[in-house]
């Protein structure tokens, strides 16, 4: 992609592949403290899930003193500068979280909501192709009428219950499955359709980026997008492993901290 304008790649199509952009000691240090962090607030399973479900994984909060990788690679500018320049804007970071997805993931967006300019960043711990797992998307599935005309397609063909039908999934939704290894990192508009398919488990590092808000209605979008995961109920030690970083609300916090405690206290 070095060849390529990514503001506009990523305005065109909804999503955007930068490979190596994580140190190889970097990447093992952030598995090691997501792994970690997890086993510390979950059960882990030790075998593979037999069936998929679409829902089953273990999400944590990676923004306090616990976490420093995670912490730190919020506000790296190697992420920011991106998000920045693909959104055209000064932008508020949505905390970080470290995953273990469990199975397969429907086709869905992370918003529908048609005013929110945002962007999702993802990198994978694990290398992952299309049969094990790797993110796969639908190119302009974040423009209005694409959208619209699959959540219509979404809404006659509802994924299986309780077992996910994944050959179905792939088979309604022709898509681009985005193969990658540890150190790449992935950005996709939230609004953007994405699903991944025939993997199990993998680790994942999360976080999203919005618009700097400047009006009323731009605020309390981007505190709703912010805030959802708080509504999820997840079961975790919210002392030890806060969902803001403490740090915003100290001397010296990035600019953004402010945005963010107006907008989210």
């Amino acid at each position: 992609m070095s060849t390529v304008d990514h503001a506009a790649f990523f305005a065109t199509h909804g999503f955007l592949v930068l490979r190596n952009v994580l140190a190889e000691d970097e990447v093992d240090r952030l598995r090691a403290e997501i792994l970690a962090a997890l086993s510390a607030n979950y059960e882990l399973p030790t075998e593979s899930a037999a069936a998929a479900t679409g829902t089953a994984g273990f999400y944590l909060p990676m923004m306090g003193p616990r976490t420093p990788v995670s912490r730190a690679l919020l506000a790296d500018p190697r992420l920011v500068d991106v998000a920045r320049d693909i959104l055209g804007d000064d932008v508020v970071p949505k905390p970080a979280k470290g995953v273990l997805y469990r199975d397969a993931s429907s086709w869905h967006a992370d918003s529908y909501d048609r005013e929110l300019n945002a962007v999702k960043v993802v990198a994978y711990l694990d290398p992952l192709t299309a049969d094990t797992g790797a993110l796969r998307v639908l190119p302009g599935s974040h423009h209005d009428d694409v959208s619209a005309s699959l959540s219509r397609l979404r809404a006659d063909n509802p994924p299986g219950k309780p077992v996910l039908d994944e050959q179905r999934e792939a088979a309604l939704f022709p898509a681009v499955a985005l193969d990658s290894r540890p150190g790449d990192v992935i950005f996709f508009d939230v609004k953007l359709w994405h699903a991944s398919l025939s993997g199990r488990d993998r680790v994942q590092w999360s976080a999203s980026y919005a618009a700097t808000p400047r009006t009323e209605r731009e605020e309390a979008k981007v505190r709703d997008y912010i805030t959802l995961f708080l509504s999820a109920d997840h079961k975790y030690d919210t002392e030890q492993y806060p969902y803001f970083d403490p740090d915003w609300s100290r001397p010296g916090a990035p600019a953004y901290a402010e945005v963010l405690t107006r907008i989210c206290s």
